[in-house]
């Protein structure tokens, strides 16, 4: 969660006043079963207590639109946490069934305050909560395609671009919701406070915080006005990726249409698929947002999700694959390019993996279950550097060649 600082309780009492107040559908006791329960979670986050925000909470509450386990853990973890000390709470709306209410609220802070949606089961418990923000920022907008080279190191595609006037470069990383920025050379802003919990291969951690992006540019992809959440990269910059200023994300790239071709070392960004007879096109889903396809080994079907940040491939466990596996004898650690986890893991070869109709032949994987991840299994950079391959974000498709 963010916490902004600019938001006025005029302009928000200026709101509450033009909606309508939807409470007629609710039974009073409803009503109040909703307002004790956040009176209760102001009083826990201000408290900085799960053991009191705990008991308010449904099974299975979701916190914006992240998997139950991933929220209970966020939760825990003080994703919630303010700044400072919540001043007042505020019903800006309250509607909904009787069996799913959902109010709209904001939460006034030293300078500030921060709207949020939540929802409610029946008993009166938190079921959900989202940012609910005035406005959106403008998202990264492509103003004509264009085809970038970039710098393979270390098994990832890097490429040319500038963050708020500094030249560098930037890893294209499929597997991160938003752009992230190196540490080394950003600073967080401190008026954001506690911005939420990062997960990556090693499980959930606080935020590092977010920076304020003026001006974003790769080619002809441009965003203003922005901000992005800030990850120690100490580990991936090398002199001939220096200096690494972050990743590109999917609120980046969820519009366009990205081809990797890391025979021709290069990257193109269209509005749309720039399909070419492809050998195979699959429909995808997401998991967070993440595209997630179909992968068979040894008969067997995995969910396994496509990340173009990560350097190798990983499946949660052997169950039913052990014969199409040959272990290499070596352990590996895994980096989520600023820590390395103090526990190895297997690495070796799976004989043949089929994706849409097209059989890869002795692709390396790691056997790891990463945190959170919904058992789900990886695809990342040894995908890519099998021949083309084109995400097609409005379409929905992932193309193979």
């Amino acid at each position: 969660m963010n916490w902004p600082t600019s938001i006025s309780r005029a302009l928000l009492l200026a709101v509450a006043l033009g909606l309508p107040s939807g409470c007629q559908s609710l039974p009073p006791a409803q009503k109040r079963e909703i307002r004790a329960s956040l009176k209760g979670y102001r009083a826990a986050l201000n408290g900085r207590s799960f053991d009191r925000l705990a008991p308010l909470l449904a099974e299975g509450v979701r916190v914006d639109g992240m998997p139950s386990d991933l929220s209970m853990a966020g939760l825990r973890a003080g994703m919630h946490w303010p700044p400072s000390q919540i001043t007042s709470l505020q019903i800006l709306k309250l509607a909904g069934m009787p069996e799913a209410p959902v109010a709209r609220i904001a939460l006034y802070v030293r300078g500030g305050a921060v709207l949020l949606r939540v929802g409610f089961d029946q008993d009166g418990k938190i079921s959900s909560i989202d940012d609910d923000p005035l406005w959106k920022p403008r998202g990264a907008v492509l103003r004509a395609p264009f085809t970038s080279p970039f710098v393979a190191s270390k098994g990832l595609p890097f490429v040319r671009g500038s963050v708020n006037g500094r030249s560098g470069f930037l890893l294209v990383d499929t597997g991160s919701s938003d752009l992230l920025l190196n540490t080394k050379y950003f600073a967080a802003e401190t008026n954001r406070g506690m911005p939420g919990i990062v997960s990556t291969v090693h499980g959930i951690s606080p935020n590092s915080g977010r920076a304020a992006v003026r001006d974003l540019r790769w080619g002809n992809l441009a965003a203003r006005g922005i901000s992005g959440q800030l990850h120690d990269f100490q580990q991936m910059e090398s002199p001939a990726i220096s200096p690494l200023l972050g990743a590109i994300g999917f609120e980046q790239l969820r519009n366009s249409a990205i081809m990797f071709d890391w025979k021709e070392g290069s990257i193109s960004l269209a509005p749309k698929s720039q399909r070419r007879s492809p050998a195979a096109s699959i429909r995808f889903d997401y998991y967070l947002h993440a595209p997630v396809l179909p992968a068979r080994i040894g008969g067997k079907f995995h969910r396994m999700v496509f990340d173009s940040g990560a350097a190798v491939n990983t499946l949660p466990a052997l169950d039913g694959v052990e014969h199409n596996f040959r272990p290499w004898n070596v352990l590996a650690k895994m980096s989520d390019g600023g820590r390395t986890s103090e526990a190895a893991f297997p690495m070796g070869t799976v004989n043949a993996v089929g994706i849409g109709g097209i059989t890869y032949r002795e692709m390396p994987f790691a056997i790891h279950d990463i945190p959170f991840l919904g058992g789900h299994g990886i695809l990342g950079s040894p995908l890519l550097q099998a021949g083309r391959l084109e995400i097609d974000y409005p379409g929905r498709t992932i193309s193979l060649w």
